[in-house]
């Protein structure tokens, strides 16, 4: 079996748990995975069953300077023409602004640290998540090294192309977590046959064992609506807000708790004053990996109204829709992005027009009337996510791709 090296922006990440899921499901495999990351995460913010990755992955940044120096010496003075060469071609195809070159020369410049380290190792191909950042990274490895490389597309290159079409060009094969994304760089493609051809199909997942089917929340408690996500835009938190003052104008009974923190935070927690919603929606912050299922076993609902964000930024197919829909949990989501491929509105959950909240008021006040509806959904959402979104089956799929592309 070939060594496959693995890299992310932060590996691991709290937001991010079908990275490191599915490099322990290849490793399973009989692969040799080494796991390498952009930045440093904070392990204050990791989930104990991550630690483990976290201090046997190689970082960049903070930057080590003299390291970082020899391996721009090692390639300089041993492959010189390959190095410059490189480094030309990605600073003159990587756009005009000086800061977006600048972003460039930085991949450049840690893409060649972490190939030393790879070629120390006998790497012979590099998988990179996200089509930004870290597929820059592994694009200049693999020109480094003269070794093959792929990558995860996740919705991400939406807003973030830098120089995407030579790496969609030059990748070996790219795995697409959707229909919806395969599309899109299948479009931006002009549909030519041989990208086409490449682009596979591998859900992100959860393991279904460990999110087991939860006991029946109790009907005496008040309803609990139950959010958790990273507060990007993307994700429609705010719209969460707006459709709770909703629901307790209509006298509708409820406990609304939306966990995690990030960039909007300020602006949902000012909603909440605002509306006077204090008494009904809660902010505990941060929700780690291991506190998350007490929460799914409490909640009547679990709602994520994901939005395209004003600068066409989207959410894939979240993971938390699929854990909680593994927990038997009613979901009710929007139908944006590869969302419809994982909930079939009606079948396994409820799907929502985006950026509405008055549709999304009436969507949670209905399943909270109708406890049999809402009981049928989750039952069916639990077999939708077993049967095709099981990081196990899906990492045989990865395993099989890496195989067909890397073993003779």
């Amino acid at each position: 079996m070939p060594t496959i090296a693995y890299i992310s922006q932060y590996l691991p990440r709290l937001t991010e748990t079908f990275v490191y899921r599915e490099i322990e499901a290849l490793r399973q495999q009989g692969f040799t995975i080494l796991t390498l990351s952009i930045k440093t995460p904070d392990p204050a913010n990791l989930s104990a069953e991550s630690l483990e990755m976290f201090r046997s992955t190689r970082y960049f940044a903070p930057l080590k300077i003299g390291p970082t120096l020899m391996a721009q010496l090692h390639f300089l003075l041993r492959r010189p023409w390959r190095y410059l060469s490189t480094l030309i071609y990605v600073l003159t195809r990587s756009g005009e602004p000086l800061a977006i070159r600048r972003r460039t020369l930085g991949h450049f410049i840690g893409g060649a640290y972490h190939a030393v380290y790879l070629k120390q190792h006998q790497t012979q191909h590099v998988h990179a998540h996200f089509s930004g950042n870290s597929a820059t990274y592994a694009f200049v490895i693999s020109r480094l090294l003269d070794i093959s490389f792929s990558f995860t597309a996740h919705n991400s290159l939406f807003v973030d192309q830098l120089i995407l079409k030579p790496k969609i060009d030059a990748a070996r094969f790219i795995v697409s977590i959707s229909e919806f994304t395969r599309g899109y760089i299948e479009n931006l493609c002009d549909n030519r046959p041989e990208i086409g051809a490449k682009i596979h199909i591998v859900r992100c997942g959860i393991e279904p064992e460990k999110f087991s089917a939860r006991p029946e929340p109790s009907l005496t408690e008040k309803p609990l609506i139950f959010s958790v996500a990273r507060m990007d835009p993307r994700k429609g938190l705010p719209f969460l807000v707006d459709a709770c003052k909703i629901l307790r104008n209509r006298g509708v009974d409820f406990r609304c708790v939306i966990g995690g923190n990030g960039e909007q935070m300020e602006l949902i927690s000012q909603k909440v004053i605002d509306y006077g919603l204090e008494n009904d929606v809660e902010l505990p912050g941060f929700i780690m990996q291991e506190e998350l299922q007490p929460w799914l076993d409490e909640a009547t609902l679990l709602v994520l109204p994901c939005i395209v964000a004003p600068d066409g930024d989207t959410d894939g197919i979240p993971v938390t829709l699929m854990e909680a829909m593994a927990k038997q949990v009613p979901v009710i989501s929007t139908a944006v992005s590869g969302i419809p491929e994982l909930i079939e509105d009606g079948v396994d959950g409820v799907l929502v027009a985006q950026q509405d909240a008055q549709t999304l008021a009436d969507g949670i006040q209905n399943l909270l009337e109708d406890p049999e509806r809402a009981k049928r959904l989750a039952a069916s959402g639990r077999e939708k996510v077993i049967a095709e979104f099981d990081v196990g089956s899906n990492a045989e799929k990865l395993a099989d791709l890496f195989k067909r592309y890397l073993v003779d």
